[in-house]
């Protein structure tokens, strides 16, 4: 008895198989030089000087932006015009409780030109300033955007120039906190603009803020300390070239927000009140004898919410808390293996209607930590409330 085979079986074509897993190899190598790049976010730490002024900052351009994290205090060296120029990339530095100064007679130490960053401190209850600048000032922007949400930005003067903390020349910056302060003034803007959701701004002898050309400005809350001239005056606020009686500081505020001390308001002609300056014909709009003027708002958080339960399944946490709509944009989840938080993880819930979220990618059998707030939408500016009491739940 033979074996009988069919004439009718076609033949594979080993060429074609061949060729199309090269082409899945491809595509896979594509992805995880690529795709996996764009997808996640890196935090990198600098130690050395030469790292942060070497930096490749357009690679932190993929994902959703990596963040550098500053690991000592360093000094920069001198520089004819910025020590770390930011042009491409959208990423966050975080000074993480540590000091960057330049050198004697660099303009400023993080010049925005063109990227899109956030600065901030992680340890926002260090004394020591984030940034300090021999120079015009501890951070300039003239193109692209800049996020400060937190830290202590100074500008020094080493006798030849008159610095301040931030200076805007151009672009488009957003201040939720911190402190600025300067030796002449604690910051100023020429061009671009300005958001003031939240900061101090202290002058050693000039304007706690002030405009010179720019005056696209709005001020949510801040705190502002005139230093005292040698001509014996206090200036909170300043607008340099205004030569308008109709002017008003008013026009600074965003809706809803206030002065909450009465101020006098004047101009002042520099070239007829300071034979210092005689070629100086334009007036100031200043408000003066006023050393501490603050803006309040209106505009309030939402209440805050209380977690209902938390259920386990296979390495998820599904969290269910108590609705809360007046004033409410969404809800921030905070989850850690942490009591205190530590390293937590945060994630955003839009829309006040929306009341739980599975929290996934856990370790199984590990017990996590679990607070919400709710948050309020202000102009890109978020308002957030008190934590919820905290629970926990292991994993499964």
């Amino acid at each position: 008895m033979g074996i009988i085979m069919s004439t009718d079986v076609k033949r594979i074509n080993w060429k074609k198989v061949a060729f199309m897993l090269v082409l899945g190899v491809f595509a896979a190598i594509l992805f995880v030089v690529f795709g996996s790049t764009k997808a996640e976010a890196k935090t990198f730490t600098i130690r050395t000087p030469d790292q942060l002024k070497n930096i490749n900052w357009k690679n932190a351009g993929y994902g959703p932006g990596h963040t550098y994290k500053i690991g000592n205090d360093m000094t920069l060296g001198d520089s004819d015009d910025a020590t770390c120029l930011l042009t491409k990339g959208k990423f966050t530095i975080d000074f993480n409780g540590h000091t960057v100064q330049n050198a004697n007679h660099a303009l400023t130490v993080f010049k925005v030109a063109g990227a899109d960053v956030t600065m901030k401190d992680s340890k926002v209850k260090s004394d020591k300033p984030s940034v300090r600048s021999y120079g015009a000032g501890a951070v300039q922007i003239v193109g692209g955007k800049l996020t400060i949400n937190s830290g202590n930005y100074l500008g020094a003067s080493d006798g030849t120039n008159n610095p301040c903390g931030l200076h805007v020349g151009g672009g488009s910056c957003v201040i939720n906190g911190g402190a600025f302060l300067g030796d002449y003034c604690g910051a100023d803007l020429g061009g671009g603009s300005l958001r003031i959701n939240n900061g101090y701004f202290q002058a050693g002898y000039s304007f706690a803020f002030m405009t010179f050309g720019g005056r696209d400005v709005s001020i949510m809350r801040g705190t502002f300390v005139s230093g005292k001239t040698t001509y014996g005056y206090q200036f909170a606020l300043g607008a340099y070239g205004e030569t308008d009686g109709t002017f008003s500081f008013n026009n600074w505020l965003a809706s809803g927000s206030s002065f909450d001390t009465d101020f006098q308001m004047g101009y002042w002609n520099m070239q007829s009140s300071v034979t210092a300056y005689p070629t100086i014909a334009n007036y100031w709009a200043v408000a003066y004898n006023t050393p501490t003027l603050r803006v309040t708002s209106s505009i309030k958080a939402p209440k805050a919410t209380s977690i209902k339960s938390l259920k386990a399944s296979s390495r998820s946490i599904n969290v269910k808390w108590k609705k809360v709509t007046a004033n409410n944009s969404g809800y921030i989840v905070q989850y850690s293996t942490s009591s205190k938080f530590k390293g937590g993880k945060t994630v955003t819930v839009k829309g006040s209607s929306k009341t739980s979220r599975k929290l996934t990618g856990l370790k199984s059998g590990k017990k996590y930590y679990v607070r919400v707030r709710t948050y309020r939408n202000v102009s890109g500016y978020k308002l957030t409330s008190k934590w919820s009491k905290a629970k926990s739940k292991t994993a499964g």
